[in-house]
């Protein structure tokens, strides 16, 4: 029997809070959208990650192992149906 490694990858929801300061509600909405890229740019842990739903998953490669080497298979295989960007009227 042969070998195969199996690469998964797949989103997970996380969540983060920022605060921010404005002088109106319309303020706050734009600065919070400011706030909130940066805070999306960020590579620092956000406060929660929701790891019982994972989302969007797809087989990144798949390798056959050889006695002496890992030899590519295939990449890029959906597997899931895309939960996060669905398509309209599917």
């Amino acid at each position: 029997m042969t070998e195969y490694i199996v690469k998964l990858g797949f989103w997970l929801r996380a969540y983060d809070s920022i605060t921010i300061e404005a002088n109106s509600d319309t303020a706050a909405i734009e600065a919070a959208k400011v706030a909130a890229k940066r805070a999306m740019e960020s590579a620092s842990q956000p406060e929660h990650i929701d790891t019982d739903d994972r989302r969007e998953g797809i087989i990144a490669y798949i390798d056959r192992v050889t006695a002496d080497s890992r030899e590519q298979v295939i990449e890029a295989v959906p597997f899931d149906e895309d939960r996060i960007h669905p398509q309209p009227g599917g």
